[in-house]
């Protein structure tokens, strides 16, 4: 990967990571000492890559996985933190890719009853119900 477009994937997940939210193109290119062109194009790159998802017609970040930058069903309690998941399978994603104990808070889509899972020392808590991915990922991404 081109050293710049690493230094701006390496700043997104850093700020996802202390602030629970996505930086935007102005925090880029003040972090990494380049014009907005530069970091607009970073973002886009990264996008195009599968790096980061970005919102539809515009380089705000709306995901950059496991985290989403915007409230979802998922919350994950991760290192003193709340964080938000795109989807179950990245609510796990989180504390795997902290290495921290945490907590995800969901709800059935069948029954709406509140799920709450524990995730300690890299294993999931006792489980009840399962989680159901109708494609893998490498079909749909």
């Amino acid at each position: 990967m081109d050293p710049f477009l690493r230094d701006a994937r390496l700043f997104i997940y850093a700020q996802m990571v202390e602030t629970s939210a996505a930086p935007s193109v102005a925090d880029t290119a003040r972090a990494l000492s380049c014009t907005l062109s530069e970091a607009e194009a970073a973002y886009l790159a990264l996008a195009d890559a599968h790096v980061i998802v970005l919102r539809p017609g515009s380089t705000t970040i709306w995901m950059a996985m496991p985290f989403s930058n915007m409230q979802t069903a998922y919350t994950v309690i991760a290192g003193g933190r709340a964080y938000y998941a795109p989807c179950a399978w990245d609510a796990f994603g989180i504390p795997a890719a902290l290495g921290v104990d945490a907590r995800i808070f969901t709800t059935c889509q069948d029954c709406g009853g509140v799920l709450d899972r524990k995730v300690a020392d890299g294993k999931i808590g006792e489980t009840r119900g399962l989680v159901h991915y109708a494609l893998t990922a490498r079909r749909w991404w």
